[in-house]
């Protein structure tokens, strides 16, 4: 027997005696930008459109967390205690030792845990669809909805995009406590399920194609200085015209009429006044036909305590047909090597985390997507409303594997489940009070980030810190909040010239 298939023959003992000591020990608390301790405020999981990189706050769970406080640990007392201990430190040496370096070129066996539903089945018919521009479309139609839900004419203004079922549902959106007439100050997704996808067959007479999406997102209402915080969940199912094709990337997020293009106005019966044409139900573009199993719960986010690291040891998750694209990849751009690849991706997560650490988002603006900028601004501004920090010192990566790679008309995407490691705690700024982690340890960590560039882009990636397009010093010059670079005003952070980072999902809840 390999040493590969008697690691996986040992895995669930392996959990059982390792969640057995946890269960007696309480762990440091996790945040990290993008994952750790719930984005619901408790434990709970990220998810995220079954991978593929876009809009990238899909698949999200929040800094922070809920658990234990640090001091709570509960040591002594406990019957077995020192058993379990006992057990757990020998499998985790065994888990060490059967553990084999995965990499770019590793052969992937078959994964036990059930892979999401695939967008990537609807270019069977529209060979123009993008998972990724699908994803901008519904992270900004689920902003704009929301912000548009006490307010019925800016609700009618997206008729051809929210059924009048739909537009329903959102003025009678159930958040406790919250006067109707209460202003949306923000919106931020932190995970998106693809549920469903149903592609009719051309002898079965189907007239839509269908998606369904469970949601989970943070609604903040009221005016800065007086915001009331919900967890929200929901079920959205789109439908589309089997014959539409789908939007370049530069009309992705306008809402105007989907036909004419003009900025949408109704004559009646969700019929532009412009065209003439009625434009709803999914004719001519996405179209949310019902919002169901709604559930609201008022919840600061929770950025103190303690939760425990979930999925390290659950066995990497492998696209069906990935080495396969990979390799038509790198046939298409032999410059995409492994290690050119890791070293963009190890720029990224340097930057990122002292970012993150400094709560100033500057320095890795040009390597996340817009959406990921936008989420991880969200949990910089929590951070900083409740006058905490959280640090990252030490972090550093031991292991990546390639777990996935997507290409269609508009972008490449490429998942890696990455291994790091640091110290994560959370202070108070003002006393230095420390409120989560512990400074003196090490938290090892698993996650799948997703990289994404645009299809045509050709060239190895890039780690000189500079304008992919200019040239000019991006430290000195700069990009803007809008992903566009200070000296030549190119936008630069939707892969338009290099791999920028558009998800990072949680192991637990990873699902290819």
């Amino acid at each position: 027997m390999s040493r590969r298939r008697l690691a996986r023959r040992c895995a669930p003992l392996l959990v059982v005696l390792v969640g057995a000591a946890l269960l007696a020990v309480a762990s440091p608390a996790v945040a990290r930008p993008g994952g750790g301790g719930g984005f619901s405020g408790g434990g709970g999981g990220g998810g995220g459109f079954g991978g593929g990189g876009g809009f990238s706050g899909g698949g999200y769970r929040g800094p922070g967390g809920v658990g234990r406080s640090p001091g709570d640990d509960t040591t002594g007392g406990v019957t077995g205690v020192t058993f379990f201990l006992a057990l757990a430190f020998f499998a985790l040496l065994v888990a060490s030792n059967l553990r084999q370096s995965a990499s770019w070129d590793s052969r992937s066996e078959p994964s036990p845990r059930r892979h999401a539903p695939q967008l990537d089945v609807i270019r069977r018919l529209d060979p123009e669809f993008s998972a990724v521009l699908f994803q901008d479309f519904v992270y900004a139609l689920y902003a704009r909805a929301h912000h548009a839900r006490s307010n019925h004419e800016a609700l009618a203004a997206l008729a051809p995009y929210l059924s009048a079922r739909a537009r329903t549902a959102l003025e009678a959106f159930p958040l406790p406590g919250a006067p109707e007439t209460m202003p949306t100050l923000a919106v931020i997704l932190g995970a998106v399920h693809v549920e469903q996808v149903t592609v009719p067959l051309p002898e079965s007479g189907g007239t839509n194609v269908w998606v369904v999406l469970r949601i989970e997102s943070n609604v903040t209402l009221g005016d800065a200085g007086s915001e009331q915080n919900f967890y929200v969940r929901e079920t959205w199912d789109l439908a589309r015209n089997v014959a539409v094709r789908s939007k370049p990337p530069e009309a992705v997020r306008s809402f105007h009429c989907p036909n004419c293009g003009a900025p949408f106005a109704s004559s009646g019966g969700d019929r532009c006044a412009f065209c003439g044409e009625i434009v709803s139900g999914g004719r001519f573009d996405w179209a949310v036909m019902t919002i169901r199993d709604v559930s609201a719960e008022a919840r600061p986010p929770a950025l103190t305590g303690t939760v425990e690291e979930q999925g390290n040891d659950l066995p990497t998750v492998y696209q069906p047909g990935l080495i396969q694209n990979r390799d038509a990849l790198l046939r298409d751009d032999p410059a995409i090597t492994e290690a050119a690849l890791e070293a963009r991706l190890r720029l990224i997560y340097d930057q990122l985390n002292l970012a993150w650490t400094n709560r100033d988002l500057t320095p890795v603006r040009p390597y996340v997507s817009d959406s990921l900028y936008n989420y991880l601004q969200y949990w910089i501004d929590a951070y900083e409303r409740q006058d905490l920090r959280n640090v990252l010192q030490n972090m550093r990566i031991l292991q990546t594997e390639l777990a996935k790679v997507v290409r269609d008309r508009w972008f490449s995407a490429v998942t890696f489940r990455i291994r790091a490691t640091g110290r994560d705690t959370t202070v108070r700024v003002d006393t230095g009070e420390l409120v989560g982690g512990r400074p003196h340890r090490d938290r090892e960590y698993t996650e799948y980030w997703t990289l994404i560039r645009g299809a045509g882009v050709r060239g190895a990636p890039r780690t000189d810190k500079s304008c992919p397009n200019c040239g000019a010093s991006l430290q000195e010059a700069g990009v803007n909040e809008a992903g566009q670079c200070a000296h030549c005003g190119a936008h630069i952070t939707r892969g338009e010239f290099d791999w920028v980072l558009s998800q990072i999902e949680q192991d637990d809840s990873y699902t290819g």
